[in-house]
């Protein structure tokens, strides 16, 4: 069996959010008429069925979670299908079976596999008198779907196990796969993406990621018009053209930042320079926009052409992009998305981009292309940090947490953020300050760029140990514990700034150059009021000790120790951060 990735704890939580989530999208539409069974086992069943409900968005472009929830079938006689759903614009049929699996320890067996294989090859030899009445509702359009070469078959074992699948089920999936395709097309077939019949597993984390994404599907786009486009085929296909700026304003409200996955920058807002100077080109010389803009980079895997395409002209190409995603330009499309409904209808369609789409379906070459094509404006070390694979799982384990969310991208709404939004900065300032480790506390004040000069070695593994990052929850509870804190140093420089004594006259500003110091400290000091699932809850109201004081003496101590000290400098000497943290913190 693969092993598990996921931080105990973590995993607790997960799942039990996760199973709250999955309650709330679609637990309203799902037809329980057929269970008697009651408390925490019926809910069991609404979990499993609600499970089986999501599978039918991922995989079945469905987008109305009261449709999915519609598609269910499962009951004691329902003949090994969980849920059954024909989309006749996608041409798929999905058949699904769903294991709820409440600790998330398990995966798919053998003898899952084989009465769900069963079951499919049933459905696809059109044998249907075994299932349910609720199967049977949707005989008709199955039937189609079975009877027509231009649908798909994707039958979906879908778990709530955080382990994978052992090297058995996978070699009786593939074998199932490739004996189904070719009895059904009489060939042997070389790549799976000519297969009419899939069989997929996606587990727990899949399950997390499009909840989390509020999305069940990768970005396709249809019928793109390009004027003067032109094609690259080595080493990798490209295609580049001009794009009117009415279409990107579409996709912008279509898909917000769902758009910029892959962007290492995202979206940095309308208060940089770059964006201010986009918009105003579009609003006062649209018909310049083309040859003032760097324009914009997206990749994608599957790219359809119109067959209007096959003249020698190139004047105008029409063609369709499968899990598009902007690499480069983010700024670009949010500010054309933010300007362009205000401005003169007469303006609108004068505005063009350079555009160009890579094919990226290798994630190496993914890679290099999102990084290489972003060192413009003022990426720094930082943005590039994001590619990261510990700051990924990092993500992944707060998503799966659910409840929090932890950003990536330096994004437009980066001033205040709600107290269940973490970034990586709030991170490293927290791990770092829960560390009490003096040269990184030290280097924190001095030069926090130090720690995303370089992420290999140095001070970054310190904070983020790529063999072993810190854990989700970890993160979480040193980042609510820092807050509380910081909460806590702004209330204490107030009550020494309105006090009228002088021997507080100085404690702002210790607290000013010392506050990581002085965090620090408090980490130490201040105890959780709550534990729910792992999950601490501060308040800045329990301190219970004097934090006015406890500066007082730090500065006296500094005064005794260090009396020709310069405030601006001394957090910044490691020897004596550790000197503090040392003595104030027994």
């Amino acid at each position: 069996m693969a092993r598990d990735d996921f931080n105990s704890d973590t995993r607790t939580v997960g799942l039990a959010r996760l199973a709250n989530s999955l309650e709330e999208t679609y637990g309203s539409f799902i037809n329980m008429e057929n269970t008697n069974s009651k408390g925490e086992a019926r809910r069991e069943v609404l979990i499993t069925r609600c499970i089986a409900a999501h599978a039918v968005r991922m995989y079945g472009d469905e987008l109305d979670p009261g449709v999915a929830a519609a598609s269910v079938c499962d009951g004691s006689d329902d003949g090994g299908i969980d849920a059954v759903y024909v989309n006749p614009s996608s041409k798929k049929l999905i058949l699904v079976q769903s294991k709820y699996i409440k600790d998330g320890n398990g995966s798919v067996t053998i003898k899952d596999f084989g009465r769900f294989k069963d079951a499919c090859a049933k459905v696809i030899a059109n044998d249907l008198n075994s299932f349910n009445d609720r199967f049977l509702e949707h005989k008709e359009s199955v039937t189609t779907a079975i009877t027509s070469s231009s649908y798909k078959c994707i039958c979906v074992f879908i778990y709530s196990g955080t382990q994978g699948l052992s090297s058995e089920v996978i070699g009786e999936i593939d074998f199932w796969e490739k004996s189904q395709n070719k009895a059904l097309l009489f060939r042997d077939l070389e790549s799976r993406d000519e297969y009419t019949i899939l069989f997929e597993t996606p587990n727990v984390t899949d399950i997390s990621t499009s909840l989390s994404n509020q999305s069940t599907g990768a970005i396709d786009i249809s019928n793109v018009i390009l004027e003067s486009y032109g094609e690259i085929t080595e080493p990798y296909g490209a295609i580049y053209g001009t794009i009117a700026a009415r279409v990107i304003h579409d996709w912008w409200k279509k898909y917000k930042y769902a758009l910029f996955e892959k962007n290492i920058r995202s979206v940095l807002g309308d208060s940089t320079s770059v964006n201010a100077g986009i918009m105003s080109t579009i609003e006062n010389s649209p018909e310049n926009f083309w040859y003032y803009n760097n324009g914009i980079t997206a990749t994608y895997e599957e790219v359809d052409e119109s067959i209007a395409n096959a003249g020698a002209s190139r004047k105008i190409g029409i063609f369709g992009f499968k899990k598009l995603n902007i690499i480069n330009g983010a700024q670009t499309v949010s500010s054309i998305g933010a300007i362009f409904d205000s401005i003169p209808e007469e303006k609108k369609d004068k505005a063009r981009v350079m555009i160009r789409f890579i094919n990226a379906k290798d994630p190496v070459f993914l890679g290099d292309v999102t990084k290489y094509n972003n060192t413009q404006n003022r990426v720094t070390g930082r943005d590039f940090t994001t590619q990261r694979p510990e700051q990924q799982k990092i993500q992944r384990e707060i998503n799966f947490v659910g409840g929090y969310t932890y950003k990536l991208l330096r994004q437009e709404d980066s001033g205040i953020a709600a107290s269940n939004v973490i970034d990586i900065d709030d991170s490293l300032n927290a791990l770092i300050c829960e560390s009490k480790k003096p040269q990184l506390i030290a280097t924190l004040k001095s030069n926090r760029g130090r720690f995303f000069d370089t992420t290999e070695g140095n001070l970054y593994e310190q904070v983020f140990n790529p063999r072993n990052p810190p854990s989700g929850i970890s993160v979480i509870n040193a980042v609510n514990l820092y807050r509380v804190c910081f909460d806590v140093l702004k209330d204490t420089i107030t009550k020494a700034s309105n006090s009228s004594e002088d021997e507080y006259s100085k404690i702002p500003s210790l607290l000013t150059h010392g506050n990581y110091v002085f965090i620090s400290i408090l980490m130490g000091k201040i105890q959780p009021i709550n534990t729910v699932n792992g999950i601490k809850t501060y308040d800045k109201n329990s301190v219970s000790f004097d934090t006015l004081e406890l500066a007082k003496s730090i500065f006296e101590y500094i005064q005794s120790n260090y009396p020709n000290s310069y405030l601006a400098r001394f957090f910044q000497n490691k020897e004596k951060v550790e000197q503090i943290i040392t003595h104030f913190s027994s």
